[in-house]
């Protein structure tokens, strides 16, 4: 697991989406075209959505998190020692959640490790 992705894990889990976006950005940025390219890009939409969340953002948080899950659907169950299964599943249930009229209190996924 690189340097990127990990610290990238422990900032989305700690609520610090834009930070792991960047830190996951650095370790994709070289590698755009390489065949882990959807699953960073993938990681970094998800953290864009959670970040949209936050601000109240219904629109911005419902289409990252379904470009997110569409990227990272191809590595299920899990990639690079990150689970992912769960993860896509906790965005499924969001994205179903944010359906409604009323906006949802939701819990943030968290990513776990294998």
């Amino acid at each position: 697991m690189t340097t990127g992705l990990q610290e990238g894990i422990e900032l989305f889990n700690r609520g610090l989406y834009w930070e792991a976006h960047e830190a996951w950005e650095g370790d994709w940025m070289p590698d755009r075209k390489g065949p882990d390219s959807g699953f960073f890009k993938g990681l970094i939409q998800v953290a864009a959505g959670c970040l949209h969340y936050s601000r109240r953002n219904r629109r911005g948080a419902v289409n990252k998190w379904r470009s997110g899950a569409d990227y990272l659907r191809p590595y299920l169950p899990a990639h690079r020692g990150v689970k992912l299964a769960p993860l896509v599943e906790a965005i499924d249930r969001d994205l179903a959640a944010m359906g409604g009229r009323e906006w949802p209190d939701l819990k943030m996924p968290a990513i776990s490790q294998e």
